[in-house]
This record gives structure tokens, sequence and C-alpha cells, in this order.
């Protein structure tokens, strides 16, 4: 947590109170009221001469006021209409009520090494912050004092930041005050005593072009107690010039911005669609695959059981083949012997038939003959 704070009394009138300036002579008062009515109720108006010439607006509440600088620029006949914060009078720095920069200045008293590291710096943006983007946070010198610049996108963050004083830095109040020329000229002035550090000029983002170095240098050689050479007038056209570009370039932003977004937006439609389809084809495959799981543990099944039918009409065959084999061994072994039994009754028969042909050659043709028959019909009988 940040060790810097603020007393910020938001209750408090000074924050209702807004300035309008650059008023047309020829604008009448209900219409200027009526324009700034739309941001809240307004409890006192005053205007600061006949003519028109500034105009003070007392709102009810100070968030009236936060809504009525936030829809900045304010035109009204044609006419820009220079508006801020009403700050009140400091005898100090006179030209604070009346002059906006975006830039801060913190005086830092260089006997003091707590102001003078890294670490108070980031604290000094991280606080800042808080109020408006700043754009730089950095040390500078001037010839005779040292100080803090912070650098802001907007002068009414100053302006807010000048009314919630005092701030403090570890129960030590911050010397805080607008980056003025006045302001730079009364630090001079009451630092001068003190031993004067390296004179390093370095100028922020104001609201004009006007060279605050050079007419620094100017006064002090010849009058310190000058005027600020530019009008008012003129600062005021500048600060609607960049009033202006500012709208411009947040118009372009918002144009991009808004094409961005489109672009992104169509594309995260695509994406969204792709994801549909990317969703709807998984739950397909999930599907399939669920019938193809459902198929493979069907023929798995199938197969377990053609495999069970082949093993046991394997075991069958392979019994059956044994037996059969027996039984052709048993066949084979009976024809052996039953070929064993015809051979050897075949030897004996023709040894009959030789021992009965042998004693009388003269009868030799019928008893030949004779003989024929009977062993014709004896060997088929045998056989």
């Amino acid at each position: 947590m940040s060790s810097i704070s603020s007393q910020r009394l938001r209750y408090s009138p000074k924050y209702t109170e807004i300035c309008v300036g650059n008023i047309s002579n020829h604008t009448e008062p209900y219409a200027l009221l009526k324009h700034f009515e739309q941001f809240g109720t307004i409890m006192h108006y005053n205007f600061t001469s006949p003519t028109g010439g500034y105009v003070f607006i007392t709102y009810e509440d100070s968030s009236m006021v936060d809504k009525c600088m936030s829809s900045r620029p304010h035109h009204l006949d044609d006419r820009h209409l220079y508006v801020k914060r009403a700050l009140p009078v400091d005898d100090e720095h006179p030209r604070e009520r009346f002059d906006t920069t975006r830039d801060l200045m913190i005086v830092i008293d260089f006997k003091n090494d707590n102001y003078n590291n890294e670490q108070f710096l980031t604290k000094l943006r991280e606080y800042f912050s808080t109020y408006e983007r700043v754009y730089a946070c950095k040390f500078c010198h001037e010839t005779n004092f040292d100080y803090i610049l912070v650098e802001f996108g907007d002068k009414d963050a100053v302006d807010r930041i000048i009314l919630d004083k005092p701030h403090f830095y570890n129960d030590q109040r911050l010397d805080v005050m607008k980056f003025l020329p006045s302001n730079i000229e009364i630090m001079n002035s009451k630092y001068a005593s003190k031993k004067p550090s390296k004179s390093v000029i370095k100028d922020a983002i104001d609201d004009d072009d006007h060279d605050f170095s050079a007419s620094r240098k100017s006064s002090g050689k010849q009058n310190p107690t000058a005027k600020e050479p530019i009008s008012e007038t003129d600062l005021q056209n500048e600060v609607y010039r960049l009033q202006n570009a500012l709208k411009k370039m947040n118009e372009e932003y918002a144009a991009k911005r808004r094409q961005l977004e489109e672009d992104c937006c169509e594309r995260l439609k695509q994406l969204n669609e792709n994801a549909d389809k990317t969703q709807s084809l998984q739950q397909d495959l999930e599907q399939e695959h669920a019938k193809l799981l459902i198929e493979y543990e069907s023929m798995k099944h199938e197969n377990d059981t053609l495999n069970e039918q082949y093993l046991t009409a394997e075991l069958e065959n392979f019994e059956i083949t044994s037996y059969y084999e027996q039984i052709l061994a048993e066949e084979k072994a009976k024809t052996a012997q039953l070929q064993a039994e015809y051979e050897q009754k075949s030897a004996t028969l023709n040894t009959n038939n030789s021992s009965r042909s042998t004693p009388s050659p003269q009868l030799n043709n019928t008893s030949s003959s004779a003989t024929q028959s009977p062993s014709q019909s004896t060997v088929p009988n045998d056989n």
C-alpha cells in the first residue's frame, strides 16, 4: 500500500464550483445556465461583469461537477466555452486559481534524502494515477531547487489534485503546485539562499506552445515580477485547439475500437461456429466409435465361439483318425494273415496236384483232363 495520502474533503463547497470563461457578450444568462443545468442542480451563480466575461457556477454536489467536466468541450452560440474547476484563492501561489496546465510540480528539499530515490518516484506515479493517467514522472532541476514533474493527459486532474491538498508522504507534507512560470519564480526566490544545483530545464506538455523556459530566463534577468507574455485569449484559443485535437483523436480511437470490436465479434462468431461443428463431428465420431466397439465385441465373442468349436472339432477329428488308424492297422494285419494262409494253401494244393499227375504217362491226357475240373473247383472254394 502506498504511503502517500491526502486529506480529501469531497463534501467541501470548494468541490462544487466551476468557472466558465470565453462567454460571448450576446449570450443570455438563461441560455448559459440552461446549458449547465443538464449536468445537475445549480445552487448559485455569479457573473464577474454585466457584459459576461466569467461566471462562477455552484452545483449541489461534487459529482455534478465531475459530470460537467467529463462532458467537455462545451459550446454555446457557436463559441467554445472555457470551463474549469474553480480553485480557492491561494496567497502563496496566486496564479494557480486562474492558470491551467496538465503538469504538476512537487518541490523537493534537497536536504531530505527520502525524496531522492526511485521508490518515491514509483509511489508518486501509483498515487497520482488514481486521478488520471500519468504520462511521465521524473526528477528535474531548476536554478535554486529540485522538483518532480508529473505529466497528465488532462488539466482537470491537476486541478483536482490542487483541490485535494494537502498531500502527505510518511506524515510529511508534500509541496505540491502547478507547473507554472509564476510558481517556478516563487520557488527560485524562496530557495535563492540555498546552494543552487545544476540548472537543467525540462519543460513538460503545457496547454500552449509558449516557451516557458525562455520566458523564465528573460523575466529573471529583467523583471522577476513581470506578467506572462501570453494573453489569456491566446491561451483559451490554444486550449480550444488542443481540445478539438483531443476530441478528434478520441473519435478516431472510438472508430478504430468499434472496428476492432466488430472484427473480434465476427472472428469469435466464426470460432463459435467452428467449435459447434467440431463438437457435432466429435459427437458423431463418438457414436460411430461406440457402434464399432459393439460390433467388435460381438465379432470377438463370435470368434471365441468359433475357436471353441474348431478346437472341439479338431479333438474329435483326432480321436476319429486315431480310431480309424487302429482299425486300418488291424485290417491290414488280418489281410496279411489271410494272404499268408492263402499262399500256404496254394503251395499245398500245387504240391498235391503235381504228385497226382506223375504215375502213367499214357494216361496223361485223360488224367490231366480229369484232374483239372476238381482242381479248378477246389481253388475257388479255398479262395
